[in-house]
């Protein structure tokens, strides 16, 4: 399954099957598997189809079988514009569900002055003794895996989602990396962790999605950027062809040209993303991810028969989008109206 997920995965959330708590669905001929999170009637599969690309319009054709067979509703996301049109032709409901951000490598260069307010971040830090190491060693993961998980929280602690929430923003475990990366943001002179980031592979290590990353409230202003951007240096360096910012949900929908489209997604997505950040910031996702400059791709969720209201409701209720904490949400609310 890691061979699967490592060679043939081709959204940030493809190597979550790794450390996945939903179950796994094989091909019959047992070279592809896709992770499910089943809820009752409803089976959601992030991270795609995990085969030989020849073989996936045949899985694309097999899934709806299975949705028959098992009377359930199949609901894939983050399907890419690469793969999108095996999804219209075999007649499922496509959907766009925001826009991927995504940096192609060999010419970046940080100059001018669009790169501006990143060079200032990361002079800043800098001067304060920030530095950037990978940890590559497996002991040396498992000694700071109990401290980032004690960042992750300190970062979500005022959130109106204690948590991350899956489908959107993958999953995380640091005692079972695999063959993910983890750079650490760290004050040269303590060594005290700022920050971290977590990088899964897709393409058989050809491209890398920056799907964790959290820091400390104390941690040095600038210290995301300045973490992301000595990542990016150092995969442009060893041939990396492009880097994934992973999903801004609801980001353009409203250009949705998908005729199948399901009108409930596309105007609550577009109205997560215009008027209830105090829920989710996206809009402050996407303008932080903006300032290196990526190009955007469309990303959809392919359903079979169909949606409905339900299914939209078991995907929030999957995500954890049903459980936020409510004191933050009171405080992010009254904060988001003064604003």
């Amino acid at each position: 399954m890691e061979r699967l997920a490592f060679s043939y995965g081709r959204s940030a959330e493809s190597y979550d099957v790794m450390i996945s708590s939903g179950s796994c669905l094989w091909t019959p001929d047992g070279n592809g598997v896709l992770s499910v999170l089943s809820q009752g009637k409803y089976w959601h599969i992030p991270g795609g189809i995990l085969a030989p690309p020849e073989d996936r319009t045949r899985i694309v054709e097999q899934l709806k079988n299975v949705a028959r067979e098992n009377r359930v509703t199949i609901l894939l996301f983050c399907v890419g514009p690469e793969e999108v049109g095996m999804f219209h032709n075999a007649g499922y409901e496509v959907s766009k569900i925001g826009e991927e951000p995504v940096l192609d490598l060999g010419r970046i260069d940080w100059k001018g002055k669009e790169f501006e307010w990143i060079r200032r971040q990361t002079s800043y830090c800098r001067r304060h003794g920030l530095e950037v190491v990978e940890l590559v060693d497996p002991a040396e993961r498992t000694a700071v895996a109990d401290e980032l998980m004690g960042v992750l929280h300190e970062d979500l602690q005022g959130r109106t989602y204690t948590h991350p929430l899956r489908l959107l923003e993958g999953e995380f475990d640091p005692h079972r990396l695999y063959r993910r990366r983890l750079f650490l943001a760290r004050i040269r002179e303590t060594n005290r962790i700022a920050g971290f980031l977590a990088c899964s592979p897709m393409e058989a290590g050809g491209a890398w999605a920056f799907e964790t990353y959290r820091k400390r409230k104390d941690a040095p202003r600038g210290t995301m950027p300045f973490l992301f951007r000595e990542v990016i240096d150092r995969m442009q360096a060893e041939g990396i062809r492009t880097i994934s910012l992973c999903l801004v949900p609801g980001k353009g929908v409203e250009r949705d040209p998908s005729p199948s489209s399901y009108w409930l997604v596309r105007w609550g997505l577009q109205t997560w993303y215009s008027r209830l950040n105090f829920l989710f910031n996206s809009v402050g996702q996407n303008h932080f991810k903006s300032r290196f400059r990526p190009r955007y791709q469309d990303r959809y969720a392919c359903i079979t028969p169909k949606s409905s209201p339900i299914s939209v409701l078991s995907f929030l209720s999957v995500s954890g989008g049903l459980s936020p904490h409510i004191g933050n949400t009171l405080r992010n609310l009254a904060k988001s109206m003064r604003s």
